[in-house]
């Protein structure tokens, strides 16, 4: 029996995990994301409660993993930095072991989405990829049963390869990442500046590109369909890059299923170095599975992977 804790800005989601992924039972508590110290205490006070309401002895959970937003050093179980919540290389592993007698683990919250949708999809080795399209674009790598992290624990931070050098502002600073463009931010921001249909409407969000261009208006069609083939760009640049046996894209966005998914396998069999090679395995492009629980189910499995 494993614990799988994700923390946002918002709120702190634990649930306890059985060896199949299945969540047993959950809990979640309000974040304080001005207060380090204080969001590693309400992390264990998620796991708690998730275990009372799982009826699980302590001694029934051999493995916590904990997905947190920023940079992790998985080594010593620490956050170092989160653009979104005040750590300063907090030591998470270390208050969690005067406390339970089990193996902690610490890592980027993208990460342990990743972790999540890999063993949904069979976990089955090869390379894989992920890609969540949110606020911002995330996503990680596995490559034989382990999570590629890089000389400082930073790799996966696939939204800051660049797509238009020296173009829109993305929150990282610099201008022209892929974030900028691909994340349903960026889409949202695509719908404002068009305009037209768009300025009449009370509200747009990420589905509202969608519903107008199911509903043939012209704006929507052009806004939702240069923003999957800015989508489709990135998705093959990491096709050429790793080569993976899969590639899945998460995010509530990936809701929309075939008119997302369909486009953007289009765009990599036309672009990808390996286009038109006879009889070559190519990358399967999915859906992700899991939607909200990846990060829960992906923080418990981090043993699996670590």
């Amino acid at each position: 029996m494993y614990v799988g804790i994700d923390v946002g800005g918002t709120a702190i989601k634990a649930g306890v995990v059985d060896d199949n992924g299945n969540i047993l039972a959950r809990s979640s508590v309000d974040s304080r994301p001005d207060n380090g110290e204080e969001m590693v205490r309400l992390m264990y006070v998620a796991m708690t409660r998730a275990m009372d309401r799982a009826v699980v002895g302590r001694d029934s959970v051999t493995a916590v993993g904990i997905g947190s937003s920023g940079l992790c050093d998985n080594r010593r179980g620490a956050i170092i930095y989160s653009p979104n919540i005040a750590y300063s290389d907090t030591p998470v592993r270390e208050y969690f072991m005067e406390r339970v007698d089990a193996r902690i683990d610490v890592d980027n919250d993208a990460n342990c989405a990743a972790a999540g949708e890999y063993f949904a999809s069979g976990g089955d080795g090869g390379t894989f990829v992920f890609v969540t399209l949110g606020t911002g674009v995330g996503g990680g790598i596995i490559v034989d049963g382990r999570l590629l992290r890089g000389v400082n624990g930073g790799a996966g931070e696939l939204g800051h390869t660049l797509l238009y050098p020296g173009g829109r502002l993305c929150g990282c600073g610099r201008k022209g990442c892929w974030e900028a463009y691909a994340s349903v931010t960026g889409l949202i921001n695509d719908a404002r500046e068009r305009g037209g249909w768009f300025a009449a409407q009370p509200e747009i969000n990420g589905r509202t590109p969608f519903e107008g261009a199911a509903a043939g208006i012209p704006e929507a069609v052009e806004v939702r369909d240069r923003w999957i083939e800015r989508v489709a760009m990135g998705v093959n640049n990491l096709v050429n890059i790793f080569q993976p046996d899969r590639l899945v894209i998460g995010g509530a966005i990936s809701r929309e299923g075939e008119t997302l998914l369909a486009p953007i396998r289009r765009f990599v069999s036309e672009n990808a170095y390996t286009r038109g090679v006879p009889g070559i395995r190519q990358t399967e492009i999915s859906a992700a599975r899991l939607g909200n629980d990846a990060g829960i189910v992906g923080a418990a499995f981090l043993h699996k992977i670590i």
